[in-house]
């Protein structure tokens, strides 16, 4: 798992997203060749995970709930889940833009406002 840097919404037919990831990401190779990936959308209620989940693999997940689906990592408290596989894959400067098919959404609180990352902090766009 990894703290994607943007997420975006591209297509609706067919659902397509891009999430952008820093080049030096030690996840993304490991990630990259999976079959499924997960997006999880994070609120208010997750702000103190996300330093952690950006943080060293190896504690990543620490006291964390997660639920796996196809082998897509997936928070499970989060607002909204969205489930892909990757059909393109853009070199953008120092980023690695990733263009996931939609497989499968489910929300639990869709109506929560998801959290961004602006001016080296966390918050939602209300907040900042």
């Amino acid at each position: 798992g990894l703290i994607v840097g943007s997420y975006v919404g591209l297509s609706l037919e067919p659902a397509l997203v891009a999430v952008s990831i820093q080049k030096t990401s030690r996840s993304w190779p490991l990630l990259r060749d999976a079959d499924h990936l997960g997006i999880s959308v994070l609120t208010r209620n997750h702000q103190h995970l996300v330093r952690q989940l950006a943080g060293p693999q190896d504690h990543r997940f620490d006291d964390i709930t997660w639920q796996d689906d196809r082998g897509a990592v997936l928070l499970e408290d989060a607002a909204v889940h969205l489930t892909g596989h990757i059909v393109n894959e853009l070199e953008t400067g120092d980023h690695v833009t990733a263009v996931l098919e939609v497989d499968r959404v489910a929300g639990q609180a869709p109506s929560e406002t998801p959290l961004v990352f602006h001016g080296s902090q966390v918050a939602t766009v209300g907040e900042l």
